[in-house]
């Protein structure tokens, strides 16, 4: 699949992961067979993915076309050669770190979810609350967080689970917190309001793009204190299980305050439409250049 994203996080780290893990999902409903089956041009798609370390991995490709990416997780090369269409990027942040227009910094890509999955109507929508941690806090953390949450009264869904599932159950919600941000792209193009939270992992840099993408101004809430899974060794559990009694009711106190006091973000109807519109001509425009069922020939 001429398609890029981090597949490699399936390797090694032995998971799945829906933000990485909507590409092939979502791709193969936009572009055509012969763009997805190419040997010469590659799509990069949905996720952080311009940086030194992935941009190595495809200098194979005489042509490298961007469909949505964001910066991060590494350094940019001073320049990029001709063998790059930057079609168009996840936001402002990435767009000015590439020294692109501001027409190409559009949206995620993921936002066209919702238009291959059933929106429910917030009448039919059964789950009350909804929680999703970033997949390394679940690692991290999991077994502690799984029990706070539940006892205020959130269903805990991680990013680890099929992409169907996934998409299901933060369809059904009536609020999402989240800490993975394809868990607030997803809830946001599916009409779920959600809030954003930080536990372990958080890249402000890209939360930003996401947010000023849709014109919202970026804010997020942090859960502390940081809390962990109990240690393996029963001596060491032992010794830590007061303090972490401790820490639970601190960090259980901190999410009910947040959900007291935060109101839920959706971003608006009309811009959400217009994203959606500007990214299908992106879409038209790739598979029109470079997917016209003829091999590429490098013109």
């Amino acid at each position: 699949m001429a398609i890029f994203y981090y597949s490699d996080f399936k390797t090694e780290f032995k998971s799945s992961n829906f933000g990485d893990d909507v590409n092939p999902y979502l791709m193969n409903r936009l572009f055509s067979p012969e763009l997805i089956n190419s040997e010469k041009v590659c799509v990069v798609g949905v996720g952080t993915l311009i940086n030194d370390k992935n941009i190595s991995k495809l200098q194979s490709y005489s042509k490298k076309v961007v469909f949505s990416s964001g910066v991060g997780y590494g350094n940019l090369p001073e320049s990029f050669d001709n063998s790059w269409d930057f079609v168009c990027v996840r936001g402002p942040n990435s767009s000015s770190r590439l020294g692109l227009s501001n027409d190409k910094a559009i949206c995620d890509g993921a936002i066209l979810l919702s238009d291959f999955y059933p929106v429910i109507n917030k009448s039919d929508r059964k789950i009350e609350r909804v929680f999703i941690p970033h997949l390394k806090t679940h690692w991290a953390v999991g077994q502690v967080l799984k029990k706070i949450v539940n006892r205020v009264g959130f269903f805990y869904l991680t990013p680890d689970v099929p992409a169907e599932v996934f998409i299901e159950k933060v369809s059904d919600a009536k609020v999402v917190v989240t800490e993975a941000m394809h868990g607030a792209i997803l809830a946001d193009t599916m009409r779920v309001p959600w809030i954003p939270v930080s536990i372990h992992e958080h890249l402000r840099f890209k939360w930003e793009d996401w947010f000023f993408s849709l014109g919202l101004e970026y804010e997020t809430h942090s859960i502390a204190p940081l809390i962990w899974n109990p240690p393996r060794k029963a001596f060491k559990r032992a010794i830590k299980l007061p303090y972490q009694f401790y820490k639970e009711h601190l960090f259980e106190a901190r999410l009910r305050r947040i959900m007291a006091s935060s109101q839920p973000i959706l971003s608006p109807d009309s811009i959400l439409k217009s994203k959606k519109s500007s990214l299908y001509d992106c879409v038209e425009y790739i598979n029109e250049k470079y997917g016209r069922g003829i091999l590429y020939n490098d013109k």
